[in-house]
């Protein structure tokens, strides 16, 4: 099709609701932003790589950046040859759910893998909109209906776990791909898709309601970033055709905050308690919140990510050249996350800080390990004080206790070599006792120029054992921290078994006066 064509047929759609990524009325804009310096040198590798791009494994990854490459370069070839590759994988586009996650939930037709099919279909759908024939748009229509949110949209009215459970990455993730495939099935069923949107935006609504009041999440900050990145998916697109402003919510003008307490002080990662990972990306989360809302920190965190990492076709269509970055200098240092019962103390905001954590919350939260009362120390680049994070992920690993999630793995108490209690995991709501008696709650949090402290009650997660673990933390700034338990056994006829756990990579020197180093 000629450039002619193309032009044509973007003028006569009708309010382009095709174009929820807004690419094709600023097509420009976004171009001269391929020549700053953030994005010069990976632009012109990225349209080269994708020229001489040879079919992979992973297709559907592969079609969605030949398709952006095209979109903005406006390179003819590479719409042919995304289009053709696309035209290929349409039969069996969207893949059916992944054996661990069928195994884990035999109820379910659709899981993660099947959502994240449908939302690449939906942005290559819109990348290579000008080029698309009806044919092309009905293989595309009837994959998301008959294989993708078809599937997810039953599910959702059948009540499946995941569709209110507000605390969960699968919530977002699944709902977000329904209500981007909403979007694109605008064209062919308008009844259909308002039924997918409004079925989506609902749980995806009560999401962003439950974390407003400090923008945390139990799932620990990994699949915090994940799970309202998918939010943020379909807050972008509903502004982009005109529907609801979602970032008019609260949540996201407090949403940096959660990452940036949880983030290491150099932000080669963040602090990966639970399953969460020991990197730090998707600096184009925080360049959509900042070119919103004009949000300097935001900017500030995104070109603190970006820096360390190559950037994306989303940093690109979010990022604003004109936002003045503002750093954390004016926040405090220290901050009680008190919906998750997470404590974060540092010394300053320079890459060398100090830095603490002191970790409560509940063993029934998903995506938890057994840590409770568990802190974690970095100091002047180093990491003193570390945590396994998460192990290999299969069906076992989430039915039972890996020795990554093991109490013993972690930097809390240990009592006859046993396990801290865990309750039916995947409680959704941020209620400690909801879920049973395994949780940590953070109280008397003080904090000034000279001392921090906190204190977390983690009694109820030792059972039988314990009739009191208090662990509180004395914080003498800039680089001191005093730890005192306050351990009561409850009477048994034997002898008890205490370890008070300490993880490092560094050798631990016992220096026979009962002191270490």
């Amino acid at each position: 099709m000629n450039k002619e064509n193309v032009e044509r047929r973007l003028k006569d759609s009708t309010k382009q609701t095709f174009d929820f990524c807004n690419i094709w009325s600023r097509r420009e804009v976004i171009l001269e932003k391929t020549e700053l310096p953030l994005f010069s040198s990976w632009w012109k590798s990225f349209v080269e790589s994708q020229q001489t791009l040879e079919p992979s494994n992973n297709p559907i990854e592969q079609i969605e950046s030949i398709a952006f490459a095209y979109a903005i370069s406006g390179d003819e070839a590479l719409g042919q040859k995304a289009l053709n590759s696309l035209r290929k994988e349409l039969p069996t586009y969207i893949p059916s759910t992944s054996i661990i996650h069928k195994e884990m939930y035999p109820e379910v037709e659709a899981d993660l893998t099947v959502a994240s099919a449908c939302k690449k279909l939906a942005y290559t759908y819109n990348f290579l909109h000008p080029l698309l024939e009806s044919t092309d748009k009905q293989l595309i229509f009837n994959q998301l209906v008959e294989k993708g949110a078809g599937l997810i949209y039953r599910d959702t009215l059948a009540g499946a776990w995941w569709s209110n459970a507000p605390n969960s990455n699968w919530c977002s993730h699944l709902l977000s791909g329904l209500a981007l495939s909403g979007i694109v099935l605008m064209e062919d069923d308008l009844n259909l898709s308002e039924k997918w949107i409004n079925a989506a935006t609902e749980p995806l609504k009560k999401m962003l309601d439950l974390a407003g009041e400090e923008g945390a999440g139990i799932e620990g900050t990994g699949y915090w970033c994940g799970c309202y990145r998918s939010v943020q998916e379909w807050t972008e697109a509903a502004k982009n055709i005109g529907r609801d402003d979602w970032y008019s919510h609260p949540f996201w003008q407090k949403a940096v905050e959660f990452p940036l307490y949880m983030s290491r002080p150099d932000k080669s990662g963040l602090m990966n308690f639970g399953d969460t990972g020991e990197g730090l990306g998707m600096s184009h989360f925080f360049y959509a919140i900042a070119n919103a809302l004009d949000h300097g920190l935001a900017q500030w965190f995104g070109d603190q990510i970006a820096v360390k990492h190559s950037p994306s076709i989303w940093d690109l269509l979010y990022y604003n050249p004109n936002l003045e970055p503002a750093p954390p200098d004016y926040m405090p240092t220290d901050r009680f996350f008190k919906s998750v019962h997470l404590a974060s103390f540092r010394s300053n905001w320079e890459e060398d800080a100090v830095f603490f954590i002191l970790k409560g919350g509940s063993n029934a939260w998903s995506h938890c390990h057994l840590d409770l009362n568990s802190f974690f120390i970095d100091a002047y680049g180093e990491r003193l004080v570390v945590d396994p994070g998460p192990g290999n992920y299969s069906s076992h690993y989430f039915t039972s206790v890996e020795p990554e999630v093991s109490t013993a793995w972690h930097n809390t108490l240990l009592v006859d070599n046993a396990d801290q209690r865990q309750p039916p995991r995947y409680r959704m709501s941020f209620d400690l006792e909801e879920g049973g008696d395994a949780y940590c709650r953070l109280t008397d949090m003080v904090s000034s120029y000279k001392i921090g402290m906190i204190c977390g009650d983690a009694t109820t997660a030792y059972g039988y054992y314990l009739d009191q673990f208090f662990r509180r933390i004395v914080y003498l700034k800039p680089n001191r921290f005093i730890i005192y338990d306050s351990i009561r056994a409850r009477e048994v006829r034997t002898q008890r078994h205490y370890q008070w756990l300490l993880h490092s990579g560094f050798p631990i020197i016992d220096n026979n006066d009962g002191t270490l180093e």
